[in-house]
């Protein structure tokens, strides 16, 4: 039997593969002669979603909302200061003697594909060596893993003969997040986070890669957590989305949803902010104005209010619960919950 044998599906198709409930980082600042905590950046601030088996999610928001934060969260590369993370019906990084995930096997089922192809690479590893270096440390034999290696290489479109011994620089952006991809694949993940995985390509390579990511989804039995900035890659690969606002989930739902009928004044604006091909639709002024407040002393009650046209005396004494609108889209705005004491109050619902 393989080493590295896909682990069972402990809970079937209803269990959501990754449940996360009130994640918590906060990063401190420093100051004085003693170096004592001063003030804490509220980078993730009481997140919580399901991960679905099979699907993917999409998390979307403007640079500094928490995305890339949330996804070293899941992968533990951060240690969350609060919150839980269940993974197939398992809790990760604890109580491991009562049956929970010990982060050795955590990672070994959830991998991770950065943004920087380059920095992410061992500049002095063949690319071959890259891809096996997991396998071999998780158990496979020297010969295993290299067969492995060249397996994925030509999995990810890269012909092992041409591409075996060679090195990252001698590799272009696009070729270096193959190799990221497949290194990821290694060893046979369920769960594959990509944070920013296209946004440093070309638009001609980032297609290239974008279906060979749904490809790879449907050969290997995948779910994947996709974070980007870019509002139409989200659109094309995922199945549900999450918006993240200052460290907040903002509105969360099927893909279709989110697009067709969004519900939040902040995903309303994201979506207006998209380019228009056709001249008679383009917009002259922006739909979303200012930035975002400091995450070291965030807005009072809704954490958008500061940049919302909708926005009343109830926004800023309290925030907002996150309301149902059916089918699975729900959404954190007064306006969407019926007696909020917003003078809009319930005409968001469904």
């Amino acid at each position: 039997m393989d080493a590295l044998d896909p682990t069972p599906d402990r809970g079937g198709p209803a269990q959501p593969l990754l449940a996360v409930k009130g994640l918590v980082k906060h990063f401190p600042l420093k100051g004085g002669l003693l170096g004592r905590t001063q003030a804490v950046v509220r980078a993730v601030d009481d997140v919580g979603f399901d991960v679905l088996k099979g699907e993917t999610l999409g998390i979307v928001g403007e640079s500094g909302c928490g995305k890339s934060t949330t996804a070293r969260l899941l992968m533990r590369l951060l240690e969350p200061n609060a919150g839980t993370m269940i993974f197939d019906g398992e809790p990760v990084g604890e109580n491991v003697q009562a049956g929970g995930l010990t982060l050795r096997e955590y990672r070994r089922q959830v991998q991770m594909v950065f943004q920087d192809s380059y920095a992410s690479l061992n500049p002095r590893l063949p690319i071959e060596e890259t891809i096996a270096f997991a396998p071999r440390i998780h158990g496979l034999s020297g010969h295993e893993s290299v067969v492995r290696a060249r397996e994925l290489l030509a999995a990810v479109g890269l012909a092992p003969e041409s591409f075996a011994r060679r090195y990252p620089h001698e590799l272009s952006g696009g070729q270096r997040q193959r190799i990221n991809i497949a290194r990821a694949l290694a060893l046979r993940p369920k769960l594959v986070i990509l944070d920013e995985p296209v946004s440093a390509l070309d638009k001609s390579v980032e297609a290239q890669v974008l279906n060979l990511l749904v490809d790879l989804k449907a050969e290997f039995g995948l779910t994947y957590v996709f974070i980007s900035h870019d509002l139409n890659v989200v659109q094309y690969i995922s199945d549900r989305v999450l918006v993240m606002y200052l460290g907040e989930v903002a509105e969360m739902g099927p893909v279709g949803a989110i697009y067709d009928r969004p519900a939040h004044p902040y995903t309303r604006a994201l979506l207006d902010s998209r380019p228009s091909m056709d001249p008679a639709n383009r917009r002259t002024k922006p739909p979303l104005t200012g930035d975002p407040p400091n995450p070291v002393n965030p807005p009072s009650g809704c954490r958008f209010r500061t940049r919302c046209s909708h926005a009343e005396d109830v926004c800023a004494a309290r925030k907002p619960l996150m309301a149902d609108l059916g089918g699975g889209h729900i959404v954190s705005c007064h306006m969407a919950t019926p007696d909020s004491g917003h003078s809009r109050a319930g005409s968001l619902a469904a």
